[in-house]
């Protein structure tokens, strides 16, 4: 089977046999081209018989994978939806649509491979934290601005500045490398107190879990925390909801 995490810039997938992911990948897509993008991804892989998918794109781009998967393979992807309850995982959000479908996959995907409590952060355009503890029940979260969010942000509004490059290590002497430096020690100092705050509510055995595109560049500034890096855990989750 196929499974299929569809952001707003990019696109996730993996392949499953035996219950493992033998092939992921990812690619950056653009909604305008987004037929030509399915036939880059997805034209070399084999047909699938069963297609899951977490989309938090326009419910166009779900029409337009639809379309791409009737075409193709004469089959119906299954968009998940978040849900009160589902596969043991119960949704803290009074409106569970309010949740994500991301969010509730990455949840899904969390109970699948952990026996503990978890704090899921998911680094990408936004910023998530979701909390779920050992029975399962989702103990909510927060969403904060990502990283090239509060840069564009300050660019937008700071005069003489148009661009920022790489990562200052410390306090600059130059604009450009102070925003850089202030908004990736703002994330991070954020990010530890997320930490902290759930450990307080959920206990000492709290695991850490960070994925996202962003997850790789933030984790070297979370220091003395241990981080598991799960960075198919959305598949994971839609991999785990099929199975249900």
């Amino acid at each position: 089977m196929l499974t299929i995490d569809i952001g707003n810039s990019s696109i996730k997938w993996a392949i499953w046999q035996d219950g493992q992911p033998i092939l992921a990948e990812k690619d950056r897509y653009h909604k305008e081209a987004i037929q030509h993008a399915f036939d880059e991804i997805f034209s070399g892989a084999p047909k699938q018989e069963k297609v899951w998918v977490a989309c938090v794109a326009s419910s166009d781009v779900e029409k337009a994978l639809t379309a791409w998967m009737q075409r193709q393979w004469s089959i119906d992807p299954v968009f998940l939806a978040s849900q009160n309850e589902f596969g043991g995982v119960l949704n803290a959000y009074p409106n569970p649509s309010e949740l994500g479908t991301d969010r509730w996959a990455a949840l899904l995907g969390a109970r699948s491979l952990y026996k503990t409590p978890v704090c899921i952060v998911d680094i990408g355009t936004a910023v998530t934290v979701d909390l779920m503890d050992v029975e399962g029940i989702h103990r909510g979260g927060r969403i904060m601005p990502g990283i090239n969010m509060m840069r564009t942000s300050l660019l937008h509004n700071t005069i003489g500045v148009n661009a920022v490059e790489g990562e200052c290590p410390g306090f600059a002497i130059n604009t450009a490398d102070a925003v850089s430096s202030g908004t990736m020690r703002m994330l991070a100092a954020g990010l530890v107190e997320a930490c902290n705050s759930a450990k307080e509510r959920l206990g000492d055995n709290m695991r850490l879990i960070i994925t996202g595109g962003m997850a790789e560049t933030v984790m070297p500034y979370l220091k003395d925390i241990e981080i598991f890096h799960e960075p198919h855990i959305v598949l994971h989750g839609l991999f785990y909801a099929s199975e249900q």
